[in-house]
């Protein structure tokens, strides 16, 4: 029997929901508290954990007339990352610079690495150094102004200075201090680098004056050995790489039939190897000996008439495995003669000879590895030669440029901090560290988007960096001091005490462009190069034949056998140490960058923390159980380090990889241990490592299991099988019919670097939770990327971020209607109607969506408030948070469309133009979301599915196309492409 309504009473009117069918009462429901939402928003009341701060600014009287409130101005600068420089566009808002993007128009490849992006967060730091300091003290202006006048009297009485620099190639610079030696013949120059810079292994076997660059679009075969190219890559250009390996080519737009086949050989799994072919784990003291072994097949095949050489008796030799593994190499590199190469890494200089010889015999040289001249270099010293001529009282004034933290990470630092302190000693950093304590001035640094100056590419152009913000905490730059002891009343003028606001570097690096151009309109020139970021003049010219051919002749009498400093020394049962830099943090110069520590380790997952690699086996050999990762404690070589150990697929047995970068007074990272690898390193070894036994190492169960440590997942990719049918296109009602936007991510290029999550972050003012959420699952970043290796360590990386499902299992969910679903397919949030329930984040299959426990926005504003995108919302706590497909660039673009399209007509209004759908239409890659920008691989492809001629349609309709748990059935917008390996069939037998 059904009851009778209610009684109407005379204070509740005849609609309340309580008399109306279920149906209708939902939708009341939902709209009272739509409304609720964005009224509560608008006025300031509502939930308290849903306030937002206010703030009340004044706008500015008189600005620039090119500066539009809300618009993006980019200006072209460079950054130098890895010994070498690259063109970026720093976006500037109301004279803000908000984020640093590729310069598409650079021909060494488009895309930013994740370092790069995230430097600009350390513009805004507000721990950086803020003053002079004498003696740990403030210092007042008189006294550094005395102290400055009488080093450059010095300078010119001709007293004994040295300077340290780290290792450079700036034409500027070396101007300027062939200017200070030519004027003091006593000044000594010293380079220093806490790690060896990359590509410097094989610059080892090359004269000082020439240079080499790799041909990747030549090469068909590449034998990587320890050589993370594709992590930070001075050897060429990446994307002619990619395109080469790609089976559809670099636009999928043709079929690639003589794809490029990638060889590594290494201990640790590196991002290269991860991604290789064919990948072979050999620990670094071993790696002689394979290349003896790969020398003697090669020479064998090659000049066959030849008597074998044998080789040498070494312990322990190559296995069967291995020794077959090197024939079909071999014979394979021996197959392509001029389209082979091999590629060494930067910690085997001694090997380098050896190499250049097989490059030599495999015809490499001129086809796939072209050989530069570049200018002399001055002569320099090391560190250990400045602490001896200090000690010697050749050098009474030392300046220490910004070289890193030597008294911390070079193994020195006790013998370095007391010569120091007893002579007149200058330090310039971005921050007060260890060796600015043992220094008795120290001088707060200019970040690089504070300075002028001119660097070289790995190609050798001229890369022109230009301030785009003055100095926000007096920062001085090395050039600056520089200037300042050249000139004749020895004073230091920055761009801060400059009456114009004009570095007196701008007048030196304009006449350094200038001789090197020497254009007949100067002025406009400067402006072009200013405006384009370098100058393709400037390159490197190639040797000539003769110059070739006499540095080929000195190649083949490089002896075949090689000889490791340490491989003979270890013993069977000895742990082998290898050191590398951090992934995410570098050296060192990282660490205090917030963006770069809670990025997870591309190889072990970790975050916010130091990690090594370890085999499974040896991992449990040493642990006794096969579950990881642990907390693990090594004691060699007088020092201690701890470190998360994990087990990964691929690491060379009796091998430990341990990272470089982490502890000293400004490591920032919660909790952390003592794990400065710095101090376990012994510096006469620091290419190879040592040997430990494994009574060193002791092992203990860590605090928690957490989501900071993203264990590798040993499995087949998702992506693997084969779908048993096509995807049916499926559009919603409603559907627009001229954009429906989609993306696809190609896994065969994916190298898992974490630079799309770094742009996305830049992008969408994404906060930083740190170490200890971060451990309680409450990540906030809108890509992850989820690691799927093989037992043999080939690595599958898979970036996950909202899949913008046409049949949303998230939207159906949300009491509030807050997850919508747009007309041009975009599954997008509505803030002001979030409540915070976490129904959607339940339902989400692909469990890409992240809750904002804590107004991490607040607690971080001091440190990254100048830097925050203003066409992006900032997220108070208890809202839901994903990814939109950079939602705002899209409609940017649109905008600039229709602004070009009233600039064709111009004078006439707007409703007297006739324009048709197709003019509307935009061009394809007009709208690019930040990640797909920023990925230096080109893995991402982004566009309007419904345009034919668009890449993303013609991705989409390629036989590699997948979509992420089809059975599922929501009809993800995001598509993958599988994995596209081209294994030599010799070895798959």
């Amino acid at each position: 029997m059904t009851p009778p309504p209610p009684s109407p009473r005379n204070d509740v009117p005849p609609n309340h929901p309580a008399f109306l069918p279920e149906k209708e009462r939902e939708m009341t429901r939902r709209s009272f508290i739509k409304w609720m939402g964005a009224g509560a928003a608008l006025v300031g009341v509502g939930l308290p954990a849903c306030r937002r701060v206010e703030k009340y600014l004044v706008p500015y009287n008189e600005g620039p007339e090119w500066s539009v409130p809300g618009v993006e101005t980019a200006y072209a600068t460079c950054l130098t990352i890895g010994g070498s420089a690259q063109p970026v566009l720093a976006a500037c808002y109301e004279g803000r610079p908000v984020k640093l993007l590729p310069s598409l128009q650079y021909p060494e490849g488009t895309g930013l690495s994740a370092t790069a992006q995230a430097s600009i967060l350390d513009l805004y730091d507000p721990g950086r150094s803020k003053h002079i300091l004498f003696n740990g003290n403030p210092a007042s202006e008189d006294e550094f102004r005395g102290a400055f006048s009488s080093w450059s009297r010095n300078l010119r009485d001709g007293g004994a200075i040295g300077i340290l620099l780290p290792p450079m190639d700036s034409p500027l610079m070396q101007s300027m201090l062939e200017e200070i030696t030519r004027k003091n013949p006593r000044v000594r120059i010293y380079h220093y680098a806490p790690v060896p810079v990359p590509g410097s292994g094989m610059q080892a076997g090359l004269p000082p004056e020439v240079r080499f660059r790799v041909r990747f679009s030549r090469a068909k075969r590449i034998l990587a050995l320890d050589c993370d190219f594709m992590h930070e890559n001075p050897y060429g250009n990446t994307r002619d790489f990619i395109a080469a390996r790609s089976p559809e080519g670099l636009h999928y737009q043709e079929e690639n039939r003589n794809r490029t086949r990638l060889y590594a050989v290494e201990g640790r799994v590196s991002l290269t190897g991860a991604h290789a072919d064919h990948r072979l784990p050999v620990s670094p003291a071993r790696l002689a000996v394979f290349l003896e072994e790969l020398s003697l097949h090669i020479a064998g095949k090659k000049f066959p008439s030849q008597a074998p050489q044998p080789p040498r008796r070494v312990h322990p030799p190559l296995t069967e495995r291995e020794l077959a593994w090197v024939r079909h190499c071999g014979d394979d590199l021996l197959e392509h003669p001029g389209e082979s190469l091999i590629l060494l890494g930067e910690n085997h200089p001694e090997l380098s000879g050896c190499v250049w010889k097989l490059n030599r015999l495999l015809g490499a040289i001129g086809t796939c590895i072209q050989l530069l001249k570049a200018p002399a270099s001055l002569p320099h010293g090391t560190l250990d030669d400045l602490i001896r001529d200090i000690r010697q009282k050749k050098v009474d004034i030392v300046f220490l440029m910004d070289p890193g933290n030597p008294v911390l990470d070079s193994g020195h630092g006790g013998e370095l901090a007391e010569v120091l302190k007893g002579t007149e000693s200058i330090h310039l950093g971005m921050y007060e560290d260890e060796t600015s304590r043992a220094c008795r001035w120290h001088l707060p640094a200019a970040h690089s988007l504070e300075s002028w100056g001119v660097e070289r590419d790995c190609r050798g152009r001229f890369c022109y960096r230009q301030p785009v913000i003055l100095p926000l905490y007096g920062g001085i730059s090395s050039e600056e001091v520089l200037s300042g002891l050249l000139s004749t009343k020895g004073q230091l003028i920055t761009a801060d005490n400059s009456p114009t606001h004009l570095s007196p570097v701008y007048h030196r690096a304009r006449k350094c462009f200038e001789r090197a151009i020497n254009p007949e309109n100067k002025t406009a020139a400067w402006t072009q190069a200013l405006q384009r970021g370098y100058s393709e003049e400037t390159a490197y010219a190639p040797l000539s034949p003769q110059e070739e051919q006499s540095l080929g002749t000195m190649m083949a009498d490089t002896p075949l056998t090689v000889s490791s400093p340490s491989g003979e020394a270890l013993e069977k049962e000895l742990l082998e140490l290898q050191f590398c830099p951090d992934y995410s943090i570098g050296d060192g110069r990282w660490k205090r960058n917030a963006w770069m520590q809670e990025c997870p380790d591309p190889v072990t997952g970790v975050s916010w923390a130091a990690s090594a690699q370890i085999s499974p086996a040896t991992f449990l050999r040493l642990s006794g159980t096969g579950s990881g990762p642990m907390l693990c404690t090594i004691t060699a070589s007088g020092g201690r380090m701890e470190v998360i150990l994990c087990p990964v697929p691929g690491v060379a047995e009796n091998l430990m990889v341990l990272p470089l970068g982490y502890g000293g007074m400004n490591h920032v990272a919660e909790n952390q241990w003592n794990s400065n690898g710095y101090e376990l390193l012994r510096r006469e070894d620091k290419t190879t490592g040592y040997g430990i036994s494994p009574e060193q190492v002791t092992l203990r169960a860590l605090p928690e299991r957490t989501e900071a440590i993203q264990s590798p997942v040993v499995q087949s990719s998702p992506l693997s099988a084969p779908e048993s049918t096509a995807p049916a296109s499926f559009t919603p009602p409603g559907a627009d019919t001229v954009y429906q936007w989609k993306m696809a991510i190609d896994t065969a290029r994916c190298i898992g670097c974490n630079a799309c999550m770094i742009a996305c972050r830049a992008e969408n003012n994404i906060p930083v939770v740190g170490r200890d959420q971060m451990a309680k699952g409450r990540a906030l970043d809108w890509i992850r990327i989820d690691r799927y290796f093989t037992e043999e360590g080939a690595l599958t990386a898979v970036p996950v971020a909202c899949q913008q499902c046409g049949k949303a299992p998230c939207e159906s969910v949300c009491p509030v209607n807050a997850t919508v679903h747009t007309t041009e397919g975009l599954n997008v949030m509505v803030y002001a109607r979030c409540w915070g329930t976490r129904y959607c984040a339940t339902n989400c299959p692909y469990k890409a969506r992240r809750f904002n426990f804590f107004d991490y926005a607040k607690a971080s504003e001091k440190a990254t408030r100048l830097q925050r995108n203003p066409n992006v919302t900032i997220r108070s706590r208890g809202v839901m948070e994903k990814c939109t497909y950079c939602v705002q660039l899209v409609e940017r673009a649109k905008i600039r469309h229709k602004s070009r399209l009233m600039k064709e007509h111009p004078g006439q209004p707007s409703t007297s133009l006739h324009v048709t759908d197709k003019d509307l239409l935009l061009p394809d890659g007009a709208a690019q979301t930040a990640c797909q920008l920023a990925c230096p691989m080109g893995a991402i492809t982004f566009g309007n599915v419904l345009d034919p001629s668009s890449a993303i349609s013609r991705t989409k309709s390629l036989p590699r196309h997948r979509n992420l748990l089809p059975a599922m059935g929501t009809e993800p917008g995001t598509g993958y492409l599988a994995p596209a390996r081209n294994p030599n069939p010799a070895m798959e037998q």
